[in-house]
């Protein structure tokens, strides 16, 4: 009985997903159908310059990652670097790189449940470290957490050990941390989206030379 149950979940739960898979395969293609039929309505002149502003921007953000890049090697002081291109986070002073991590980028994402939404997106740019978390403190999570994980939102969304051990939020609200043993982040296949997740042995190793105010650069 248990084994036909297991199989009847298992045959929605496929179902649930080729369903899921559907949607956004029909959803692109009303997409592109849309993007074909304001582009045909354009002159060639409109699209020629439709399509420079798309490559102005790529652009724009290329060069201003390069920028931070090239600034994170210029600063002298002792800072991290993170790449969430490449997926690292380096403790440096200037160009001289003291120890390398290897990250996990939370992706970018709408998170919430309609109409409250907000997107997430994958930290750029220049921050600082704003708190160092130790294991007994309780660090509150957004509530979308839990939803976007398909849990329950609990009334009290802070307990101790739930960012793992010596975690790091940075201003701008980014939190770098550590798998935990328990709380809704405990989960070795999912990152908080919009957050840095690193092998716990590794954030302690440089927890000593981190202190608040630190430059946090994310390229």
């Amino acid at each position: 009985m248990r084994v036909r149950r297991r199989t009847l979940m298992l045959l929605l739960l496929l179902l649930a997903i080729g369903a899921f898979d559907g949607f956004l395969l029909l959803r692109r293609a009303r997409y592109r159908d849309e993007t074909t039929r304001l582009r045909a309505g354009m002159s060639t002149l409109e699209r020629t310059r439709a399509d420079a502003i798309v490559a102005a921007q790529a652009d724009r953000a290329e060069l201003m990652l390069e920028l931070m890049r090239r600034q994170a090697d210029g600063d002298d002081d002792l800072h991290l670097a993170i790449s969430t291109d490449s997926s690292y986070l380096a403790l440096d002073r200037g160009a001289a790189r003291l120890r390398v991590i290897t990250a996990e980028i939370g992706p970018a994402r709408r998170v919430g449940v309609a109409p409250d939404t907000m997107h997430v997106a994958i930290p750029r740019g220049l921050r600082a470290v704003q708190r160092l978390l130790v294991a007994s403190d309780r660090y509150e999570l957004p509530a979308w957490v839990w939803v976007d994980r398909g849990l329950p939102v609990p009334t009290v969304r802070a307990d101790s050990g739930w960012v793992g051990r010596g975690a790091i939020v940075t201003t701008g609200g980014t939190l770098i941390y550590s798998l935990p043993a328990s709380g809704p982040l405990a989960d070795s296949n999912y990152v908080m989206p919009g957050s840095i997740r690193v092998p716990a042995g590794d954030l302690a190793a440089i927890r000593e030379n981190l202190s608040s105010g630190m430059r946090v650069y994310f390229f």
